[in-house]
């Protein structure tokens, strides 16, 4: 079941990147260049991940790459924390964008459990 429910979340997290790039560009930290090709590679790994999860055709070093992955990511979700103003994100609760910040170790468990 949490290979479904990860495999659900990349897939519609790797869409949203392709419907809506710039929202992703926009979250990259302002240090990294190249938001927008960052906004669509992430959103291929992360459609990779989810076709991968989704069809249990996965191996531990790939979930292992997945968790490395959530972590290499971490970084817009503070972003997007500590610039909501900055970002447009003022029509978002500060809770919820902080609230966000966990999810990252949730998914990482996640992936962990599924690799036993």
């Amino acid at each position: 079941m949490k290979r479904l429910i990860m495999g659900t979340v990349f897939t519609f997290a790797g869409i949203a990147h392709f419907l809506k790039p710039e929202k992703f560009a926009k979250i990259t930290p302002a240090f990294i260049p190249f938001k927008t090709f960052i906004a669509y590679f992430t959103g291929v790994l992360e459609l990779v991940f989810g076709v991968l999860l989704l069809t249990g055709r996965i191996k531990n070093w790939q979930l292992s790459s997945m968790q490395k992955f959530l972590w290499a990511v971490f970084p817009a979700n503070i972003y997007m924390y500590t610039h909501q103003e900055k970002l447009g994100l003022d029509h978002l609760p500060k809770w919820g964008l902080l609230a966000r910040l966990p999810l990252q170790k949730v998914m990482t468990d996640m992936l962990e459990d599924i690799k036993r």
